[in-house]
């Protein structure tokens, strides 16, 4: 059950609790960093900065949890909902 005070970052701070520190590629450490996500679809960039995210020490691969990839896809979403909703009039 969700309480009032619950904010979206406890909730990926719980993720990241939850999660092992081992590389499932290659069995290396995984350090919890910032990283920025990119996305180019339909001749646009997509881009969230500023990610938690773990990132392995021995081979780079990168885990995002799913609660900011979903994030990150609706973000995408309400871009693209926008450009289709606002078009420019011609004068």
């Amino acid at each position: 059950m969700k309480k009032a005070d619950d904010k979206p970052s406890d909730k990926l701070e719980n993720v990241f609790e939850e999660e092992e520190n081992i590389c499932q590629a290659c069995g290396g450490p995984l350090k919890l960093e910032k990283v920025n996500l990119e996305e180019f679809e339909g001749g646009k960039l997509y881009l969230m900065e500023n990610v938690a995210a773990y990132v392995c020490e021995n081979c780079g691969e990168m885990w995002v949890p799913e609660p900011v990839l979903a994030e990150f896809e609706k973000m995408m979403d309400v871009a693209k909902h926008h450009k289709t909703q606002s078009p420019r009039k011609k004068k």
